[in-house]
């Protein structure tokens, strides 16, 4: 019964949502001009012009960036088994901002090339925190504190270097100003059109594990006595949901707070199955990432915010409360 409202739920939610960041602007757009739009075009109608190239464009990359950040950080909690692992926290985010800002400023990378680019750095920021983390703790386990210690020391090296190389670069810097703070803008449509299809194969390749994923969820061990090859399966999927994360940068810029709130969401409403809690955060990180975007055009009115803004002020709190429940209190001490 839970199980069935949930989706019912979310996807009425989500349907809600898409409208109201297609209709709310300057104007409020009825259903009847917005459904005119998708159906008949005048084409000097500003109030249509306006949904068609800024509101639906910037609603297609705010579901795109939502459902990739939560997918992933669903992806990276359970394989990492640390609640508080997400792009953000991992340093793939960073790394993939450095490396797509360095390469267009500093070598005049095309749109193509700074995807690439993007995908590379992510890959880098989340082994260099792998290595600083077991560095700092011996070569122990490196899924506890110690991980997402190293992940915000990561992070803050590699944003800063970005921010130096803007600095460095001012007839550039307008460029990724706004994009470095994570940007839901309909102008980066085009970067969508680039990199969109590397996202979604990322995640196609996830679902087709989903079977193998529950199972290692519940344990390796028993994932192993049925024929999982545990330890190939998690690095491919880890793989998978890092280079989906880096997409969703290359297109709009470090996206936070989605991967690290979403699972915790969903999966006491549809647990653990990988079948069920993928398109369900995938839906919900959707959901969230749409209605971050409409606030932010919105809600400051004449101002406009960044969406990166938003997400990073509730994140913040969201990330104090995770801190609380999972490392603060007396009975969870012994993981740090």
């Amino acid at each position: 019964m839970i199980f069935s409202k949930f989706w019912t739920g979310s996807v009425v939610l989500f349907l809600f949502v898409f409208y109201l960041g297609i209709a709310w602007g300057g104007t409020f757009s009825s259903p009847s001009d917005v459904f005119q739009v998708l159906i008949w075009r005048e084409p000097n109608n500003y109030g249509q012009a306006s949904i068609l190239y800024q509101r639906l464009p910037r609603a297609i990359i705010a579901v795109y960036a939502g459902l990739i950040m939560a997918s992933s950080g669903l992806v990276f909690q359970g394989l990492i088994r640390n609640p508080l692992a997400s792009a953000s926290s991992l340093g793939i985010n960073a790394g993939a901002t450095l490396f797509v800002v360095g390469c267009a400023l500093v070598f005049g990378a095309n749109l193509a090339e700074q995807g690439l680019a993007a995908l590379c750095g992510g890959l880098f920021g989340f082994l260099l925190c792998t290595i600083i983390a077991r560095i700092a703790g011996g070569n122990e386990k490196t899924t506890g504190l110690m991980l997402i210690l190293s992940g915000s020391l990561v992070s803050m090296l590699l944003i800063g270097l970005s921010n130096a190389l803007l600095l460095s670069y001012a007839d550039r810097r307008g460029e990724f100003l706004s994009w470095i703070a994570g940007n839901i803008n309909h102008a980066y449509i085009d970067r969508l059109y680039q990199f969109w299809w590397i996202g979604i194969l990322a995640l196609a390749l996830i679902f087709m594990l989903s079977k193998p994923l529950t199972l290692i969820l519940l344990g390796s061990e028993k994932a192993s006595s049925m024929g999982v090859r545990t330890v190939a399966v998690s690095r491919f999927a880890l793989a998978c949901a890092i280079v989906a994360s880096c997409s969703a940068v290359a297109v709009c810029g470090p996206i936070s707070f989605i991967g690290l709130i979403v699972p915790h969401m969903i999966k006491p409403l549809v647990g653990q199955d990988f079948k069920v809690t993928l398109p369900a955060s995938a839906l919900t990180g959707a959901t969230l990432c749409l209605l971050a975007s409409t606030i932010s055009q919105n809600a400051f009115q004449p101002y406009v915010v960044n969406s990166g803004i938003i997400l990073d002020l509730f994140g913040g709190i969201v990330f104090i409360l995770l801190i609380r429940k999972f490392y603060v209190s007396p009975k969870n001490r012994n993981d740090i």
